[in-house]
């Protein structure tokens, strides 16, 4: 391989890792941009939505190249996103030799992940705080700590599997729904709105919100759009998710706030 096509395939992949794990449109142009410039390419052209990259350029002596990948579905990992933006501030600064740049992405991503139970605890803490500030009980907070519990097995499973998330999201928030309902019912819980709003912020995709409200802002207003529609797509799954709960298992277990 020529010094150009593994700068661009560096460039590329990092792009598509850095969406992957949350980043920002604007913000991997703006990377791997900086990166090809910082080795000495010209005519940079880049095209990127959240599913796809396409980088093209040209090295001193006016070599072209092209590389075209695909982004696979999102999942937010900021740990792994640091260690991007870490990585890409080295390589503009030190430009590495091209070809040992597929290994230093290899390194930066491999990210030792927290044990599940310390991840689930941060949840449950997190959780039970806002229960008990919408005016929880201790019978709600039990509640919500059952269902993140849950919640987050089935997130970790439609994961692994690339599940779509507006499919899971209805499975989720159903599964959700289904068990806050019957601990109201046998007396484990109080309020399912309570219940169910408080777990509900588990699944609302906020940062996905946050991009696409910056790159409307930051002038790239196609993918702004296709993103907050995501985002309602989303966001409405969450509702039709426990509109089920409720339509399949009786809306007459609800029982209201009690003071």
């Amino acid at each position: 391989m020529t010094d150009i096509e593994y700068i661009l395939d560096f460039a590329a992949s990092l792009g598509s890792k850095m969406l992957s794990v949350g980043a920002n449109l604007e913000r991997v142009n703006d990377t791997m941009y900086r990166i090809c410039h910082s080795y000495r390419l010209h005519s940079i052209s880049i095209f990127s939505i959240s599913s796809l990259i396409i980088l093209g350029a040209k090295s001193e002596d006016d070599v072209s190249g092209t590389r075209q990948i695909s982004v696979h579905s999102t999942s937010t990992h900021l740990e792994k996103l640091n260690r991007f933006n870490q990585l890409s501030r080295k390589v503009c600064v030190q430009t590495p030799p091209p070809d040992t740049l597929a290994g230093l992405l290899a390194e930066a991503e491999d990210v030792k992940d927290s044990p599940p139970a310390l991840i689930i605890l941060g949840h449950l803490l997190s959780v039970s705080t806002l229960c008990a500030m919408y005016g929880g009980s201790f019978a709600d907070i039990f509640s919500v700590s059952i269902n993140t519990f849950v919640l987050y097995w089935i997130s970790e499973y439609f994961d692994r599997r690339n599940i779509n998330q507006i499919v899971a999201n209805v499975i989720s928030m159903w599964t959700a729904g289904s068990i806050a309902l019957l601990l109201v019912k046998i007396g484990l819980g109080q309020n399912f709105f309570i219940i169910i709003i408080t777990n509900s912020l588990m699944m609302i995709p906020s940062i996905s919100l946050v991009n696409a409200v910056r790159n409307v802002l930051c002038g790239n207003e196609m993918n702004g759009i296709l993103e907050f529609l995501k985002v309602v797509l989303e966001s409405l799954a969450i509702v039709l998710g426990v509109v089920l709960s409720i339509y399949l298992f009786g809306g007459q277990m609800i029982q209201w706030q009690k003071v």
